[in-house]
C-alpha cells in the first residue's frame, strides 16, 4: 500500500533543490518512477514548476542527482575505512558493518537509480567510480601482500575486482531485496568467503 505524501506547503526547511530532491525521493519510493510526475514533485516540494527546471533538465536528470547523493553517501562510508590505513582484513569488517542498513534504506528507489550508482551502474560515471574504488583496493592489497597478510599468487588488481565484484553483487541483492536472507547475514557471509579467499596460502 502506498504511503500518503504530505505536501511541503509554505516555505519548507532547506533550499529549493534540496526540497525537490527530498520530495522526489519520497514520491518515487512510494509510487514508483513512472507513476511520479514533475507536477507532483513540485507540489510536494512547495515550489513552482519553473523552479524544478532551474535545477534539473528533466525527471531523468533528477534521478541522476539522487544517484549522485547515493554515491556520495556510500563513498563517505568507504573513505573512512581507507583513511584508517588498516590492513585489509581489519578494514573489511569496518566497511561491511556499515553497509546492510545503508543499502536497505535505498531499496525502494534503487531500481530507478541503478544505472548511475557506483556498485551496479552501467553509465560512464558509475564505471569511473568503480575503477577508482578498485584502484584503491588494489593498492591496499599490494601493501598487505608485501607484508605477508594476503596471498600473493594473484595480482592485486584482479583480487580487488574479484572481491569488490562479490560485494557489489551482494549489495545489489540487499538494495533490490532479491534474497530471502537478512542483509546482515548476506554481508557477513560474503565477508567470511572473501577473507578466506584472501588468506595467505600455506606452503
Amino acid at each position: 500500500m502506498s504511503k500518503t505524501t504530505k505536501p511541503l506547503r509554505g516555505r519548507p526547511p532547506g533550499d529549493a533543490r534540496e526540497r525537490i530532491l527530498r520530495a522526489a525521493r519520497q514520491l518515487i519510493g512510494n509510487a514508483g518512477y513512472d507513476a511520479t510526475s514533475v507536477p507532483q514533485i513540485v507540489e510536494a516540494a512547495g515550489v513552482a514548476q519553473g523552479t524544478f527546471y532551474r535545477y534539473f533538465k528533466s525527471k531523468a536528470d533528477l534521478s541522476k542527482a539522487l544517484a549522485e547523493i547515493f554515491n556520495e553517501q556510500l563513498r563517505s562510508k568507504i573513505d573512512a575505512a581507507f583513511e584508517s590505513r588498516l590492513p585489509m582484513f581489519e578494514m573489511m569488517p569496518a566497511i561491511i558493518g556499515k553497509l546492510p542498513e545503508f543499502f536497505q534504506s535505498y531499496h525502494d528507489i534503487m531500481p530507478f537509480l541503478e544505472e548511475h550508482t557506483m556498485p551496479f551502474g552501467t553509465s560512464a560515471q558509475a564505471a569511473g567510480l568503480r575503477k577508482d574504488h578498485y584502484a584503491r583496493m588494489a593498492a591496499v592489497i599490494a601493501r598487505d601482500q608485501k607484508n605477508g597478510l594476503i596471498r600473493n599468487d594473484i595480482v592485486p588488481e584482479l583480487l580487488a575486482r574479484i572481491g569488490g565484484g562479490i560485494f557489489m553483487n551482494l549489495a545489489r541483492m540487499v538494495a533490490l531485496e532479491e534474497s530471502e536472507f537478512e542483509p546482515d547475514e548476506i554481508f557477513m557471509s560474503g565477508k567470511a568467503f572473501v577473507m578466506a579467499a584472501l588468506a595467505p596460502q600455506e606452503n
